[in-house]
């Protein structure tokens, strides 16, 4: 068996800084050892650690002041799309109110995404959701063929936005998805709800898709948040 390749120096530095931060190592608010001392903390070169600081600065994660210590931002208010696609590779520190925040963002999103879909790419959309009628009866493949229409509806909806938001939490979602899609029940809510919403789409009916979405969103997200108890 071959070994994973190792990261690059400045995504080492980045993992192992951001795992730092995430466990309460450093704090939002604490200020960072000088930088001679942190890379030899992080296991990297000086230089590495420079671009790795920069790099963490776009995204929001910590301040660098010329002259002062390097601080901790909050980056949950700070940060951007980059801060949430690196906080999706730190799935161990990943806290379940962060994927419920994530469904409620989804429930707000996706319809309207729908709605431009069905009006953009009605035949596009019913090919795809015909594929459903092939599923295999088991967790991997029902999460791949959801998070697909997921993406199907962002990319139809012609807005190229859409597209990049969800593209971040595509680790985070195809995790949390086989777990639940491993429930039967949960099975089939989504194969009836693939069915109705292909209803609205052969009928070309862009607001009855979207109402349908918008219900089968915030019924997972419910029945997510019973799961784990948020």
């Amino acid at each position: 068996m071959t070994s994973p390749n190792p990261l690059r120096p400045t995504k080492f530095a980045e993992h192992k800084l951001v795992s730092a931060i995430l466990d309460g190592t450093y704090p939002p608010g604490a200020k960072l050892p000088a930088e001679r001392a942190l890379a030899v903390e992080m296991g990297v070169t000086r230089p590495t650690l420079r671009e790795t600081l920069k790099q963490m600065e776009t995204e929001g994660w910590i301040t660098i002041a010329h002259g002062k210590p390097t601080v901790v931002n909050d980056y949950l208010k700070t940060g951007g799309l980059g801060i949430l696609s690196t906080l999706t590779r730190h799935k161990g520190y990943v806290p379940n109110s962060f994927v419920s925040h994530f469904l409620e963002l989804r429930s707000a999103l996706l319809p309207r995404m729908a709605l431009f879909a069905v009006w953009e790419e009605r035949d596009t959309l019913l090919a795809y959701l015909k594929e459903a009628d092939g599923l295999e009866e088991n967790s991997t493949s029902y999460v791949d063929y959801d998070w697909g229409l997921q993406l199907k509806l962002a990319d139809l909806s012609g807005n190229p936005f859409y597209r990049m938001i969800l593209n971040d939490f595509s680790e985070m979602y195809l995790n949390m998805g086989v777990v639940y899609f491993e429930q039967e029940a949960h099975r089939k809510e989504s194969f009836a709800y693939y069915k109705v919403l292909r209803d609205a789409v052969e009928a070309s009916d862009c607001k009855g898709a979207s109402e349908v979405v918008r219900q089968t969103m915030e019924n997972a997200s419910a029945l997510w948040k019973s799961m784990v108890g948020t």
